[in-house]
C-alpha cells in the first residue's frame, strides 16, 4: 500500500524501506522495537513521530501521513 502512495507524496515525505531479511534491517527492527509490517514516521532531525503496525488502507495512510508530517 505504501508504494502506491509514494508518487503522491514525492517531495513531501522521504520513504526508506528497511529490508528485515538483512542484518541491517534486523538491527533496525531491534533498535526501534518493531516487527514486520510496521511504519515508523521520523521528523527530519530523526525524532520518532509515530508508528503504525499492520497493513493499512491507502486512505488511512494518507490521513496518517498528513497528520504526522503536518501536510
Amino acid at each position: 500500500m505504501v508504494h502506491s502512495l509514494q508518487p503522491e507524496f514525492t517531495g513531501k515525505i522521504r520513504f526508506l524501506i528497511a529490508d528485515i531479511t538483512s542484518r541491517e534491517g534486523r538491527a533496525f527492527t531491534q533498535v526501534h522495537n518493531v516487527s514486520n509490517v510496521t511504519l515508523i514516521f521520523f521528523s527530519p532531525d530523526g525524532t520518532r513521530l509515530a508508528t503504525l503496525t499492520g497493513l493499512q488502507e491507502p486512505d488511512y495512510l494518507r490521513r496518517a501521513f498528513t497528520r504526522a508530517f503536518k501536510l
